[in-house]
C-alpha cells in the first residue's frame, strides 16, 4: 500500500462509508488490540443521547482546558473536514498526522483481515492520536447508541446521558426505554453518570437498573444539580448552577436556547466531579472562562442580522421542537424562510409537519450525501399542509436565491441535517457578508495540571 497525500489516504478512509453502520465491539477491539489498547491510556468523560452530546462535549472540553488540561476531544459528525472529529485543545489533528494515523491502521485491518466501517476506523485514529500526544483526559461523544458504539471501549469513570427521545429506532428500538438502555450502557463500572431524564415514563428505571449492576451512582439534572436560566438574547444567555456545594450565579453561556442551558449543566457537574475524583478542585473561574469560550457551530448560530440568518442541526423530531420553541422566543421575524435539507432515515413527515407551523416560505435542497431524501418528497409533504415551497436542489444556488428574496426583517433557517448546515458554513466562509470564524478559543496556562 502507498498513500502519497492527505487526499488519498481520506479517499480510503471516505471509500469505507458504503459499509453502513455495523454496531458491535469485535471488530474495533481487534484493531485497538494490535494497536496496543490506547484507548486505556487516558481517561474519558463519554457522552451519549440522542440530541445534545455534541454541544455537552464542546461545553466539558472547554472548562476542562480553562482549567488547565490538554484535553482530546472526539466528535461525530464532521460540519467542514473529517478534521473536525479528532481535535487536541480544539486545534483539529494537522494533516500530516492525519495521513500517517490513516496510513499505520489501514496497515494493520490489511494485514489482520478486520473488517471496519468508517466510524470503526476514525474512532481507533482518535484513541491512538490521544494516547501518543499524551493527553490529559478525553471528551468522547458516542456515534450512536452506546452499548455497541465502537467508543464504548474508552476508560474512565464518568459519564454523562443528555436529553432522550426516539431516532436511529431501525437499530437502537422503537420505545424510549429501549433507546435509553442503549445509551445507559456506556455508564462505567463503578462509575458516576450524569444524566439529564425528562419525563419520559420508565427512562429513569432503566437507567437506575444499569447503574446498580455496574456499582455505579447516578446523579439527576434536576434533582442531585440544578440550573437556573436567569438571561437571554439573541447572542448569548446567562444560567445559574446550583448543586449541594456550589451556587454559581451569572454565567455567560455562548450557546443560545433553554437546552443548552442543560447541558451546560451536565458539563459542570461532571467536570467538577471528573478534577476532584483526581484529588483536585475545579475552581469557579475555570467554569465561567470555560463556558464562556465554548464554541459549538450550527446550534441555533446566528451568522448575518438584517435579515437573521441561523443555522442549526436540528435532525430528528426532537430536536426541531426545540428550534422552533428557541428561534420563536429569541427572535423577532416578519417572516421565516426555511432552506431545508434533510435524510431519508430520519422521521421527515413528523418534522415537517412542525417546521410546516414555523415556516412561511421552503426551499427544498439535497445535501450531497447517498442518504439525502429526494426534495419533491419533501415538497409533496409541505403541500398538504399548505406550504409554499420551491425545488433548489444545489445549497450554494439555494442560498443565492434566498439572498435575492430575503428582507431585513425577515429570519433565515437552514436546518434539517448537519450535513445541510456544513454545505452551508462552506457556501458562507467566502462570503465577505457572512464571516464564519474557526479560529478556537485559547486559554494561557503556566503549568499543565495531569488527571492521571
Amino acid at each position: 500500500m502507498k498513500q502519497n497525500s492527505t487526499e488519498e489516504a481520506l479517499s480510503y478512509l471516505y471509500g469505507l462509508i458504503p459499509t453502513g453502520i455495523k454496531l458491535g465491539l469485535e471488530n474495533i477491539s481487534s484493531i485497538l488490540r494490535e494497536l496496543d489498547d490506547p484507548q486505556l491510556k487516558i481517561p474519558a468523560i463519554h457522552i451519549a443521547g440522542t440530541n445534545g452530546k455534541g454541544s455537552t462535549a464542546a461545553f466539558t472540553e472547554s472548562i476542562l482546558r480553562a482549567a488547565g488540561y490538554r484535553v482530546g476531544l472526539y466528535t461525530s459528525p464532521h460540519l467542514t473536514h473529517f478534521s473536525e472529529r479528532i481535535q487536541i485543545n480544539r486545534h483539529p489533528i494537522p494533516e500530516s498526522e492525519l495521513q500517517g494515523l490513516i496510513i499505520r491502521i489501514r496497515k494493520i485491518v490489511e494485514e489482520q483481515n478486520i473488517p471496519t466501517t468508517f466510524f470503526e476506523f476514525g474512532t481507533a485514529m482518535a484513541f491512538l492520536y490521544f494516547a501518543e500526544q499524551e493527553t490529559d483526559i478525553n471528551v468522547i461523544e458516542v456515534g450512536l447508541g452506546g452499548r455497541l458504539d465502537a467508543t464504548r471501549l474508552c476508560a474512565g469513570t464518568v459519564s454523562v446521558l443528555t436529553s432522550l427521545s426516539l431516532d436511529h429506532t431501525i437499530y437502537l428500538g422503537n420505545t424510549i426505554q429501549q433507546i435509553a438502555f442503549e445509551k445507559a450502557s456506556i455508564i462505567k463500572e463503578g462509575g458516576t453518570v450524569f444524566a439529564a431524564i425528562g419525563e419520559e415514563k420508565g427512562v429513569l428505571d432503566v437507567i437506575s437498573k444499569t447503574a446498580r449492576v455496574k456499582s455505579a451512582r447516578v446523579k439527576l439534572l434536576g434533582k442531585d444539580f440544578r440550573v437556573e436560566r436567569t438571561g437571554q438574547n439573541t447572542s448569548s444567555q446567562t444560567i445559574t448552577f446550583i448543586d449541594d456545594e456550589h451556587r454559581l450565579e451569572e454565567l455567560h453561556l455562548p450557546l443560545l436556547g433553554d437546552h443548552q442551558a442543560d447541558n451546560a449543566a451536565l458539563a459542570i457537574a461532571a467536570c467538577l466531579h471528573q478534577v476532584r475524583s483526581n484529588g483536585r478542585e475545579l475552581s469557579e473561574q475555570a467554569i465561567r472562562t470555560g463556558l464562556g469560550a465554548t464554541r459549538w457551530d450550527g446550534r441555533l448560530e446566528v451568522v448575518s442580522t438584517h435579515p437573521t440568518v441561523i443555522l442549526d442541526c436540528a435532525h430528528n423530531t426532537d430536536a426541531v421542537k426545540k428550534l422552533t420553541a428557541s428561534a420563536r422566543k429569541l427572535f423577532s421575524y416578519a417572516r421565516v424562510i426555511l432552506v431545508l435539507g434533510m435524510m431519508k432515515d430520519k422521521p421527515t413527515g413528523e418534522m415537517l409537519e412542525i417546521l410546516s407551523g414555523f415556516g412561511d416560505l421552503f426551499f427544498l435542497v439535497r445535501p450531497n450525501q447517498v442518504r439525502s431524501e429526494d426534495p419533491t418528497r419533501l415538497r409533496e409533504t409541505l403541500t398538504r399542509f399548505g406550504k409554499p415551497s420551491e425545488i433548489v436542489e444545489p445549497i450554494p444556488e439555494a442560498l443565492e436565491r434566498v439572498k435575492q428574496i430575503a428582507q431585513p426583517d425577515d429570519l433565515v433557517c437552514i436546518t434539517g441535517s448537519i450535513f445541510t448546515v456544513g454545505e452551508t458554513q462552506q457556501y458562507l466562509r467566502d462570503e465577505p457578508a457572512f464571516k464564519i470564524s474557526s479560529s478556537p478559543p485559547s486559554y494561557s496556562h503556566s503549568d499543565r495540571r495531569s488527571l492521571r
